[in-house]
């Protein structure tokens, strides 16, 4: 198991999270831990490595991958716009457990996600990821860690248990607090349509915006 490193997810050692960001640099696939279950990423702009996470997670390549994002900037160059609806929800439970689905930029045409009309993302409330976006230096493609149809892994040992050495790195942050997914909310519908009900209910949602549910 010399794939896993354990990090302080409270205050984590700069030196480790360099490590990880360098593997991800030169088109590593890692698994981390999130505020909710462990995920697995890559670089948002490597197409090698984004078909590599499918080819691991054996996943239909017709179903999409989610991005994370360390800050607005991030996000920023890869959506078209933050509509007006976007904004309160990022003010309200950014970082945090909800997913919401945007307009994907034109400037993505070139790279995986540009395929797509719509991208879905999030700034996870979890040091260890945080750090992890900020050193690396750009979004990071990420989707929960565990072979399609298998629970999530919510331990840094259930992530290995599933993939092994299939992976460029693990990093161990502890037990998630959850085992719930994030709320996806696409803000390209009106009104806004929840897609998947997780970590963030319905109702806390509509204390912000008008959704349909």
């Amino acid at each position: 198991m010399n794939n896993i490193i354990t990090i302080n997810k409270k205050s984590p050692e700069p030196e480790l999270i360099f490590r990880a960001a360098k593997i991800l640099q030169k088109g590593g696939v890692i698994a981390y831990p999130t505020e909710t279950v462990y995920g697995i990423g890559c670089n948002i702009f490597d197409d090698k490595a984004v078909n590599r996470i499918y080819t691991i997670k054996q996943r239909d390549k017709g179903k999409a991958l989610i991005v994370i994002a360390a800050d607005i900037i991030q996000i920023s160059d890869i959506v078209e716009s933050i509509p007006e609806e976007a904004e309160k929800l990022i003010e309200n439970f950014w970082p945090g457990p909800l997913t919401i689905v945007f307009e994907t930029s034109s400037t993505l045409k070139e790279f995986p996600f540009g395929k797509s009309k719509t991208i879905a993302i999030r700034i996870p409330d979890n040091p260890i990821c945080l750090s992890l976006l900020k050193i690396s230096g750009f979004p990071i493609v990420s989707t929960s860690a565990n072979i399609s149809g298998q629970p999530s892994a919510t331990k840094a040992q259930q992530v290995f248990d599933q993939f092994g050495s299939e992976l460029d790195l693990i990093i161990d942050g502890g037990e998630a607090l959850t085992s719930q997914p994030s709320t996806v909310i696409d803000i390209t519908k009106t009104p806004p349509r929840i897609l998947r009900e997780g970590a963030i209910t319905p109702l806390e949602i509509s204390t912000v915006i008008d959704i349909n549910i």
